[in-house]
């Protein structure tokens, strides 16, 4: 099944070429398949349903006015039945694009889950771009899972003097203390809002048993170099990694931190906020 987008009014109408005969009404916005159970119909169900969500989760936010903590508490309410449905719309749309696009909706899974539900998809629907690219992620995130051991790779920090400037993630992990990584950029917004709480446990924590590294990654070279002693980064760095440590460790979203192990095994993946304290803390046995 292919996703057509009709350039015909505003918005544009966009359905699912399922073979069925869609009638379409760009005034109303609407395309409606002659088969009330083909791809097209579950297509448009599956957009009355997002489009019902997210006008209710934007009166209710509004309804909090400033109280930003009754909308967090609402948001991480509402979170579970988003991603449930996302769940089931996948399972029921194996073989068309619905599944597909929910699978890409769901915002907190476990990796073998997803892996499982990726691989529930015809092979028509796991031959496509998106779904592979899916795949190839979440298999490599079950490669770099909580237990494993630490993919090591090489960055060159400056291009120009390669000879003195190259280093491995193995010159900070494995030697014996406890390491949180951030993977951050300098245009990141809230790779910038964890800073200070990350300044905050380097402060209380390190020491023999445990040590912090920050490694910059699809920034440019001049900026992360502005940006890290701003910040107050005073622990070690990696700088210039661009995109091989995202491939390697399945990341498609930063900040991501990552503890590891005094040899190198990953205790704790994609820590945020006062996560990433707790996390060292019962590391070390405080």
């Amino acid at each position: 099944t292919v996703v057509t987008v009709v350039r015909a009014g505003a918005p544009p109408v966009s359905f699912l070429s399922d073979g069925t005969t869609i009638t379409i009404d760009p005034e109303a916005g609407t395309a409606v398949s002659s088969s009330k159970k083909g791809p097209q119909s579950r297509y448009a169900a599956y957009n009355d349903w997002m489009e019902k969500f997210m006008s209710d989760y934007r009166a209710k936010i509004a309804e909090f006015g400033e109280d930003e903590e009754a909308a967090e508490e609402y948001l991480e309410g509402i979170i579970g039945k988003f991603d449930d449905y996302q769940k089931e719309a996948a399972k029921a749309n194996p073989d068309n694009f619905v599944g597909l696009m929910a699978l890409s909706q769901i915002t907190d899974i476990d990796t073998e889950e997803m892996l499982a539900l990726l691989n529930g998809l015809t092979d028509e629907m796991k031959a496509t771009p998106q779904a592979r690219q899916m795949l190839a992620s979440f298999e490599t995130l079950a490669k770099t899972g909580e237990g494993s051991k630490f993919v090591d790779f090489t960055v060159v920090q400056d291009p120009e003097h390669p000879e003195t400037s190259t280093v491995r993630l193995s010159d900070y992990v494995g030697k014996g203390k406890y390491v949180l990584v951030d993977f951050w950029a300098s245009w990141c917004g809230p790779c910038r809002e964890e800073m200070p709480n990350l300044a905050n446990i380097y402060k209380t924590y390190a020491g023999d048993n445990f040590d912090m590294l920050s490694i910059a990654v699809a920034d440019k070279l001049e900026d992360t170099l502005e940006a890290a002693p701003a910040l107050g980064i005073v622990w070690n760095q990696i700088v210039n990694a661009q995109r091989i440590p995202l491939e390697l460790y399945g990341i498609d979203a930063i900040p991501h931190i990552i503890l590891f192990g005094p040899d190198g095994t990953i205790l704790k993946r994609n820590l945020r906020g006062e996560k990433i304290g707790e996390a060292v803390k019962e590391a070390l046995g405080l």
